[in-house]
C-alpha cells in the first residue's frame, strides 16, 4: 500500500534525526567495533570466545532495545504535539495504517542494525580467535564445546515423594514410628534422608543414571557428558584431584565388552565434560551411565595429593548432562539472531502503543515500568519458599496475596528475558526450532498482538485537536 509504504520512510527519516538516536547509535558501533577486540578471558581460546559473545551481544542487544523503546516512545507524540500528523489524518487514511507504519518504521530501521550487528560480531569473533593463535587442543575444545549447537538430554529423577510416602506406610504398618508423631514431619524426615542418600555414592559402589528419548541425529559418533561432583561435601575448600570410572552401557554388546570404562582423574567441585560413543544409545533411545567411585586398594601406588577412598557427591542440578550436536555454530546463532529480532519487534510495538497514549516522557515512564514488572515478576513468583513437599509457605495473608498477584501478571506480561538466548550461544546449547515457534506465537503474535491493538484502538479514539503545543 502506498500510504503505509509512504508512513514507514517518513518514520525512518524522522528517528534519523532524532539527536537521542545519534547518540545511541554511536555507542552501538562502539560496541560492535571496539568489545570484542578488547575483551579477554582466562587466556584460552573457548573462555574468549565466551567473553566476547557474552559481553559485545549483551550490550549490543541492550543499546538497541533502548533505541527501539525511545523511538517508539517519541515518534506518535512528536507528530501529534508538531501537529504534522493532522495532515495525514485529514486524508483518507485510517488510523490503524499510521499506527502499524510507525511501528514498521521503527522495527525495519533497528532490526537492520540488529542484523548488521550480528554480522560483525561473528566476524569479529573469529578474527580475534585466529588472531591469537590458540594450539589445536585449545580450538578443538572451542568447537566442541562452544561454536556448536548441542541439544541437552537430563536423566531419569526419582520420584522421591512417591517412594518417601511408600517408606512412611511401610514403617506405619510395621509399627516402627512413634506413637502420636506429627506426619508432615515424618514424611519431610524420610523424604530427606532419601535425598541424601541418592546423591552420595560410597567408595567401592556405581551410580547409575537412566537417559530416556536421547534423539540424536544421524551419523552422529560421539555424545559428551557434563557433570560437576564433589568429595564429601560441596565446600569448595575440600575439593581435591580424584579418580572415578565412568561406565557406558553398550545395549549390543555382552560380556565384558557390556561397558565402555572411561578413567576420569579431575579436580573436583568443577564442571567437566567427557566424550561417550553414541553408539551405545539403544534402538529405544535409552543411554545408561555409571560412575564407578574405587576402594582406595585399587588407586595406583605414587600419586601424591589424591584420596580415593571417599564418598562423592552428585547433585542433581549438576548433572550429569548428556550434550549432543545438532547444528553448527552459525545456524544457532542464527537462531539467537532471531529472538532477538522477535524482542526489537515487541519493544516497537510497546513504544507506539504508549506513545499512542501519553507523551514521549509519559510513554517512556509506562514502557519502562512495564518492563521493570516484566523482570521482577518471575523473582517475586519464586520468592516464598517451598517445604519438602513442594508446597508454598506463606507468612500471613499479604504474602499470599502478593504470590498469587505475581503469578496472575506473569501470564500477561512479557519478560525480555524471554528473548535473550546469549547465555545459551556462550555455553553451546541449542536454540531450539520450538523455542523461536513458541516466543512467536505466545509473546509477539498473542500478547504483542493484544499490545499492538491497544495501540491501534487509543490512536483511533485519541482527538488529537485537543493536544496543545507549550
Amino acid at each position: 500500500m502506498k500510504q503505509l509504504r509512504a508512513i514507514v520512510i517518513q518514520t525512518m527519516r524522522s528517528a534519523v534525526r532524532s539527536r537521542v538516536f545519534h547518540v545511541l547509535f554511536l555507542f552501538i558501533l562502539l560496541a560492535v567495533a571496539l568489545l570484542p577486540l578488547v575483551v579477554s578471558g582466562d587466556g584460552t581460546a573457548r573462555a574468549q570466545a565466551q567473553i566476547t559473545l557474552t559481553y559485545s551481544l549483551g550490550v549490543v542487544v541492550a543499546l538497541i532495545s533502548t533505541t527501539t523503546l525511545w523511538l517508539g516512545c517519541s515518534q506518535l507524540p512528536r507528530e501529534v504535539e508538531d501537529y504534522t500528523i493532522h495532515m495525514v489524518t485529514t486524508k483518507p487514511c485510517p488510523r490503524w495504517i499510521i499506527w502499524v507504519g510507525k511501528w514498521l518504521g521503527v522495527f525495519i530501521m533497528n532490526a537492520a542494525i540488529l542484523v548488521v550487528s550480528f554480522l560483525i560480531i561473528l566476524s569479529l569473533v573469529h578474527f580475534g580467535l585466529s588472531r591469537k593463535r590458540f594450539d589445536e587442543q585449545q580450538m578443538v575444545r572451542l568447537r566442541e564445546e562452544v561454536l556448536v549447537g548441542r541439544r541437552g538430554f537430563e536423566p531419569d529423577r526419582p520420584n522421591y515423594m512417591q517412594d518417601a510416602r511408600e517408606e512412611y506406610a511401610r514403617k506405619k504398618d510395621a509399627g516402627e514410628l512413634e506413637e502420636g508423631h506429627d506426619p508432615d514431619t515424618t514424611l519431610g524426615s524420610i523424604l530427606q534422608h532419601m535425598k541424601t542418600r541418592t546423591t552420595g555414592l560410597e567408595a567401592g559402589h556405581t551410580k547409575t543414571w537412566r537417559f530416556q528419548n536421547v534423539n540424536v541425529p544421524k551419523g552422529t559418533e560421539n555424545l559428551y557428558l557434563r557433570y560437576r561432583h564433589y568429595l564429601d561435601s560441596t565446600s569448595q575448600s575440600a575439593q581435591k584431584v580424584t579418580l572415578g570410572f565412568w561406565e557406558i552401557h553398550n545395549p549390543n554388546a555382552k560380556g565384558n565388552q557390556a561397558a565402555t570404562r572411561i578413567e576420569q582423574r579431575v579436580l573436583t567441585g568443577n564442571y567437566h565434560e567427557v566424550k561417550i560413543p553414541a553408539s551405545h544409545i539403544s534402538e529405544d533411545g535409552v543411554l545408561e551411565v555409571g560412575y564407578f567411585n574405587p576402594l582406595p586398594e585399587v588407586a595406583k601406588e605414587g600419586k601424591t595429593g589424591e584420596d580415593r577412598g571417599h564418598s562423592v557427591i552428585f547433585q542433581w542440578a549438576d548433572g550429569p548432562l548428556v550434550l549432543a550436536r545438532v547444528s553448527g555454530f552459525t545456524t544457532n546463532y542464527a537462531r539467537a539472531m532471531v529472538l532477538a529480532l522477535l524482542q526489537v519487534a515487541f519493544l516497537s510495538a510497546l513504544g507506539c502503543a504508549v506513545g499512542a497514549a501519553f507523551s514521549t516522557p509519559v510513554a517512556a515512564f509506562v514502557a519502562i515500568a512495564y518492563l521493570v514488572i516484566g523482570l521482577s515478576v518471575q523473582a517475586a513468583v519464586s520468592a516464598p519458599l517451598q517445604d519438602d513437599f513442594g508446597r508454598y509457605t506463606y507468612k500471613g495473608v499479604a504474602d499470599r496475596a502478593a504470590h498469587y498477584l505475581a503469578r496472575t501478571v506473569g501470564k500477561v506480561v512479557v519478560s525480555v528475558d524471554d528473548f535473550d538466548a546469549t547465555s545459551d550461544l556462550a555455553r553451546g546449547r541449542l536454540v531450539e526450532y520450538s523455542r523461536v515457534a513458541w516466543t512467536t506465537l505466545n509473546l509477539i503474535v498473542i500478547r504483542g498482538g493484544l499490545i499492538a491493538l491497544f495501540g491501534v484502538w487509543v490512536l483511533t479514539r485519541r482527538e488529537l485537536g485537543t493536544v496543545i503545543r507549550r
